[in-house]
């Protein structure tokens, strides 16, 4: 059961890539950096009349001043929250904290100013603020309508992200998550979030999620990676678990990706996939590797759990992406 506290732990802190070894790196884990397509929509059939011509040029100034519009609004109410004077609501979407636990110290429904937010995190975590806070504009969905996103750094080595967005006149806080020194979360200009953390040279968790333009949070997928086996692997299915034995098997050069597509562990359905690796941590899996005589497959059928090749994850990930909305 280590492992699954180190896991929960892990979870909730995202990286850009999988780590291979002490800071190798996994290249065919990486997620495309291009996850989000503008989508534009055409305009209605001109007539040949001259006036009914101009009809979509009106049409697309007005769209064009009501986004301005909001972007202004969105911009004054940002402004009075980095000054003190405007309050943000915690709904609990989004939360992916695990050591300044939002959840904990804030009251979903109510809203709070960033130094009430920071004074409940020192109140309840004894962890205080080493830093001011770092307030940056993005585009969650590139839809022109900005969010903020804010950045709190707590001693000894904590940090809280949030990502604040303007809805019917309201401030609310749609995403937040922290950090530490074994882990990253990296939260790009149009809402893609990743980030990751480290439970050891051998254990590496990465999760990818993102803001939508109407603020919704959405997680696209996690992944835990185990490179060499120095013991029997535990099999997950939400909270029960059995058993893999690696006696037999050449720990060494195996290593097992375990993915799902929910945020809560407790809730998560489990794909595995294992392959091959060199001395230097390299994945040298082949077609052959994945045939009913490799060992470890055979392992995996004793325990009657299914594995994944390549193939197989790459088509789970794109049906997944096109669930969510998530353009990979």
């Amino acid at each position: 059961m280590k492992k699954r506290i180190v896991t929960a732990v892990l979870a909730g802190m995202l990286m850009t890539a999988i780590l291979a070894g002490c800071g190798k790196s996994a290249d065919n884990e990486q997620a495309n950096s291009s996850l989000f397509e503008q989508v534009s929509e055409s305009g209605s059939e001109q007539s040949e009349n001259a006036q009914s011509e101009a009809a979509p040029e009106v049409e697309e100034e007005s769209q064009s001043d009501a986004q301005s519009r909001q972007v202004e609004s969105g911009s004054s109410l940002y402004d009075d929250f980095k000054a003190g004077n405007a309050k943000a609501k915690y709904t609990g979407a989004g939360d992916r904290t695990a050591i300044l636990e939002t959840s904990v110290c804030l009251e979903k429904g109510n809203s709070y100013t960033m130094d009430e937010i920071i004074s409940a995190i020192e109140k309840s975590t004894e962890n205080k603020k080493s830093s001011d806070t770092i307030y940056t504009m993005i585009d969650c969905g590139s839809d022109g309508v900005p969010e903020l996103l804010t950045e709190t750094s707590f001693d000894p080595e904590f940090t809280l992200y949030m990502i604040i967005k303007e809805i019917n006149g309201e401030l609310v806080i749609c995403f937040d998550q922290d950090a530490w020194s074994r882990s990253e979360v990296q939260v790009e200009a149009d809402g893609k979030i990743s980030s990751g953390g480290s439970g050891g040279a051998a254990v590496h968790v990465m999760d990818y999620a993102y803001v939508d333009a109407k603020g919704d949070y959405k997680f696209f997928y996690g992944c835990e990676e185990t490179l060499t086996l120095y013991g029997d692997y535990y099999l997950y299915d939400k909270t029960d678990y059995q058993v893999l034995p690696v006696d037999g098997l050449d720990v060494d050069h195996i290593g097992i990706r375990d993915y799902y597509f929910e945020a809560d562990y407790e809730q998560r359905t489990h794909y595995y996939e294992y392959f091959m690796i060199s001395d230097n941590y390299e994945d040298v899996t082949t077609d052959a590797d994945y045939e009913d005589s490799n060992p470890v497959k055979q392992k995996f059928s004793e325990c009657g759990v299914k594995t994944y090749t390549r193939d197989d994850i790459e088509a789970l990930l794109n049906a997944r992406a096109a669930d969510i909305g998530y353009k990979r």
